[in-house]
């Protein structure tokens, strides 16, 4: 009937995806569970992305719950595909990466060259975009800095552990105008005095570093394995592997020990903003 097992991205895509088709019904655990006549356990487990239903049953759940057409299909290949650790996805998809977050109790970024989304001012965002030549059309430029900007909310829960690493390299690339980007180290600087954030930099004179293969953010819950996503300029993927996230902690473990501590960090932010103010 279900394989059990530890929720993977795609289990819990899954999940995701039935519990909002039951919503929509007005559907608890219980009623899907009279409806299929299965056991309850069996659908939390699936709907909780720790069981992997056979295809004759997730063709039934879906069945029940008039999922049809080309929906049908995509959920029928997700099922299909859930063994398989991680996820390779069009960036333009961020469903994905606003799901982890939204379940993180802990949030570590890197960011080599730009400054992360969950940062970013709207200026910020807007001009870079352009810049790198994403977005034309104005319509969906605006759509795509909304969607982008409005994953920021989680940096208001107190619950959630969020650590920045920045290179300096962030802080010193031009993007967009003066004003533009003042504005944006005004903003990384006020972040950084959250209770439940720290933004540290990694000094340019440092040279290499343990994170110079590039950016990433990894993800932890309580709930669920933790993941890493690495972003570039079609796709985002994502890391879940044991040995994959052992990677990753000792990247960080590395930047730990490499950048400025927090106090000496925003010291230097606070020198970039009051040199160009002085301009």
């Amino acid at each position: 009937m279900a394989e059990y097992r530890e929720p993977n991205i795609r289990a819990r895509q899954l999940g995701d995806r039935l519990l909002q088709r039951m919503a929509e019904k007005g559907w608890g655990v219980r009623e899907m569970s009279r409806r299929l006549e299965m056991s309850a356990q069996w659908v939390s487990a699936v709907t909780r992305g720790r069981a992997r239903p056979d295809p004759v049953n997730l063709a039934r759940l879906l069945t029940v719950l008039g999922v049809r057409g080309a929906e049908y299909h995509e959920l029928m290949a997700l099922g299909d595909e859930m063994r398989k650790p991680g996820l390779l996805e069009r960036s333009e998809n961020i469903g994905t990466l606003i799901g982890l977050e939204e379940h993180a109790d802990a949030i570590a970024v890197f960011q080599a060259n730009v400054v992360p989304g969950l940062l970013q001012t709207g200026d910020y965002a807007r001009n870079l975009a352009i810049e790198m030549g994403n977005q034309p059309d104005p319509d969906k430029l605006d759509e795509h800095i909304f969607a982008r900007l409005s994953r920021q909310a989680i940096l208001a829960r107190p619950h959630v552990r969020f650590r920045f690493f920045l290179h300096e390299f962030v802080l010193l690339l031009p993007v967009g105008s003066a004003e533009v980007m003042t504005g944006q180290l005004r903003q990384v600087l006020r972040v950084s005095a959250q209770q439940n954030t720290t933004i540290r930099i990694v000094p340019a004179r440092l040279g290499g570093h343990a994170a110079s293969a590039g950016h990433f953010q990894m993800m932890e819950s309580g709930s669920y394995q933790p993941v890493v996503c690495i972003e570039s300029e079609m796709t985002s993927l994502y890391l879940e592997e044991p040995q994959e996230i052992k990677a990753y902690r000792n990247v960080l473990r590395g930047l730990e020990a490499r950048a400025l501590d927090e106090a000496n960090s925003r010291q230097l932010i606070a020198d970039l903003i009051g040199g160009a103010d002085a301009r």
